[in-house]
């Protein structure tokens, strides 16, 4: 039986490297066993592989982890709290893990670094309660196993000021364990990207459907921002507690109200600078039938079935004058017929649709539908007596795949957010993937404000001199084709007569 040597690995290792589970590794092995690298031997855990072989066809499938060391360890540590609890406790008690380190004074961290096994469930539990007593709705309801001594010895050995990094790649990733539960309030982060880029925020910002409360944090953290308020509302209490707790780590200073947005809108004077959402796609929401005569129904009353359209007319409510709404919707919200078809109809002729931007399928991990970000602007001047034009963007075939996900690079993410930019400030847009649709184009379009029907369609150069060739060398191979297919039905016949 081989030793395990330094160019011999594990499975167990291929899924460090790789950063993904064992499992994930054992799948990749089963559906590609022609393409998996070769085993080098046997050890005490099962195979063993040439590692230099292993690097080499991580590369090539690029599934090599390239994170930097930090963002590796936290992930590491939250695959091995995976073996003592679920995924959801395991990724709220790192969560918790990092907002009391980035909080705490370093002798209450010492106190819970020092504690002796039998003692670190109560310190850790006293520790968080004194700084955040609503985490225990986050925290395991069992009694803290050794691996969480383990998370705790390893975060003491990192520097505080990656913590926030850590946590971002921590919440980034969770997705990948969780699926559809997951991406309920867990954003791609190049779709976070786009919107923080496109609504340039400044002043007053709210988000009514916080999630997990990562766009929040990437508004305020943006480069230049000059964000000085930001308030949001998370339905789900959990999710609304790791929220807070994401928020502490990036010492974030927001408001984060608890309920459903329709049924008990926390802030019904609130009018933003700016409004940011990725709210739930195409929900049904019984309680819009109760909402009769409400003041957010400005452009026609949704019924149950229209969720886009009630959370677009949500957003533009809380909207300020001058203000701009940035909104992550399904393709269907810009094609939906009946009720939501003519409230989205009414608000394209009040002037408000600024921008759209088609973007590709598989950008999240709970669905493969594509989206499109939505822009509102209140106080756009008219044209002549009509709404001003809409900046229409398609970049839903230009996405990057990386792995088994597909993604907007930062260069693409730049090209979309300067040209809406250079387009407010009056440049036209030069692109085959960017029109410029007039109101008279939205109408004779029944105001689908699908991009893709308002871009030009190429001209065609027809040379009629090479197409008369061609059809003739066609009609000619048609000509011999039918020839011999005669030929070989006469041979056949002459065969089956031959055998009677």
């Amino acid at each position: 039986m081989a030793e395990v040597g330094s160019d011999l690995i594990t499975m167990a290792d291929i899924a460090r490297l790789a950063g993904q589970s064992r499992s994930a590794v054992g799948n990749w092995k089963a559906r590609n066993p022609e393409d998996f690298p070769a085993e080098s031997g046997r050890g005490p855990r099962g195979p063993l592989y040439d590692r230099a072989e292993v690097t080499k066809w991580l590369e090539a499938s690029n599934w090599l982890d390239r994170r930097p060391p930090e963002v590796a360890a936290v992930w590491s540590l939250a695959d091995q709290l995976r073996a003592d609890m679920t995924t959801e406790d395991a990724m709220s008690l790192i969560l918790v893990l990092l907002a009391v380190m980035s909080t705490s004074s370093r002798s209450e961290w010492k106190r819970i670094e020092q504690a002796r096994p039998g003692e670190l469930d109560e310190t850790l539990r006293a520790v968080v309660h004194a700084h955040f007593p609503f985490a225990e709705e986050v925290m395991p309801h069992n009694r803290l196993a050794e691996s969480v001594a383990h998370a705790v010895s390893t975060f003491s050995s990192l520097d505080r000021p990656h913590l926030a990094l850590m946590a971002d790649a921590l919440l980034n990733q969770t997705a990948e364990w969780m699926g559809p539960r997951g991406g309920e309030y867990l954003s791609p982060l190049s779709v976070r990207k786009l919107v923080v880029a496109i609504a340039e925020a400044v002043g007053s910002v709210y988000n009514p459907a916080t999630g997990i409360g990562q766009l929040m944090v990437d508004v305020v953290c943006a480069e230049q921002s000059r964000v000085t308020e930001i308030v949001g509302q998370e339905i789900n209490s959990r999710v609304r507690a790791m929220s807070r707790l994401n928020l502490a780590v990036h010492h974030v200073d927001a408001k984060v109200a608890l309920g459903d947005v329709f049924r008990d809108d926390h802030y019904p004077q609130l009018r933003a600078d700016r409004v940011i959402a990725v709210p739930p796609w195409s929900q049904k929401i019984p309680v819009l039938e109760r909402l009769r005569d409400d003041p957010r129904w400005l452009w026609g009353e949704p019924g149950s079935n229209d969720g886009n359209v009630a959370w677009i007319q949500h957003c533009l409510y809380h909207l300020a004058d001058g203000g701009r709404a940035v909104i992550v919707m399904p393709n269907a919200a810009l094609f939906e017929s009946g009720r939501a078809g003519r409230i989205r109809q009414r608000i394209v002729k009040s002037g408000l649709l600024d921008a759209v931007v088609a973007l590709p399928p598989g950008l999240f991990t709970t669905t493969g539908l594509a989206c499109a970000v939505l822009v509102f602007s209140k106080g756009r001047p008219n044209a002549g007596g009509k709404p001003t034009p809409t900046l229409m963007i398609d970049i839903s075939d230009v996405a990057e795949r990386h792995g088994r996900r597909t993604t907007l690079d930062d260069d693409l993410i730049d090209d979309v957010a300067r040209t809406y930019h250079a387009w407010r400030a009056g440049t036209a847009p030069t692109s085959e993937h960017i029109a410029v649709a007039q109101f008279q184009d939205l109408v004779a379009n029944d105001f689908v404000i699908d991009p893709g029907r308002y871009l030009a369609v190429p001209h065609l150069q027809v040379d009629a001199g090479g197409a008369n060739r061609r059809r003739s060398q066609l009609l000619e191979q048609l000509e011999d084709l039918t020839l011999v297919s005669q030929d070989a039905d006469a041979q056949l016949k002459a065969i089956l007569g031959a055998r009677r």
